[in-house]
């Protein structure tokens, strides 16, 4: 096992765990009486974050085992996957409580903490061009001020931008 497998594979599992406690969730969706569209998209954008954020950790891995990686450097790789963790962590209610009620309650934490987690990504390198950059800091400034929003129409704004994201990287290659 070469060396950037064995430090990526903590990252991993946190992606990992936070990976299947959404997974529980979709059992939700089919709950007719208990449905609640923004909810259902949410589970949706955030199942595909974090399986394209284990994609593009294939870049994170190959600088792992290049020269002289440092435990800090570590720790830091570990902030993006333990905030989409905790970020899952809030969205997702317990079993008898009403999912709309839960996500409206939570909406400022689940929001803050996704904004944190966007602007996590700026601790990596991925060479990305100034309209990614400017997308994402417009992004988690929206993610903020539609947090405490109460409108509404406010919980669909970041799943359009989601998707219009997610149109744009489905080419995405790795190396």
């Amino acid at each position: 096992m070469a060396t950037e497998e064995y430090l990526a594979f903590l990252p991993l599992l946190i992606y990992g765990i936070a990976l299947a406690d959404l997974f529980k969730e979709w059992k939700r969706l089919f709950d007719f009486k208990n449905v609640f569209l923004p909810y259902t998209l949410f589970t949706i954008l955030l199942t595909e974050l974090a399986i394209y954020n284990v994609f593009i950790y294939l870049n994170v891995v190959s600088e792992l085992g290049e020269g002289d990686f440092k435990y800090y450097q570590y720790l830091l790789s570990l902030i993006p996957p333990f905030l989409f963790m905790l970020t899952v962590n809030i969205f997702t209610p317990e079993k008898s409580e009403n999912t709309k009620e839960y996500f409206l309650k939570n909406q400022p934490l689940i929001f803050i903490l996704l904004a944190s987690f966007f602007s996590s990504h700026f601790i990596y390198d991925f060479e990305e061009n100034m309209i990614v950059v400017g997308g994402r800091i417009i992004g988690v400034l929206l993610l903020v001020v539609l947090g405490f929003s109460k409108k509404r129409l406010s919980l669909y704004v970041p799943v359009i931008a989601w998707l219009i994201m997610f149109l744009t990287r489905i080419s995405i290659t790795i190396f």
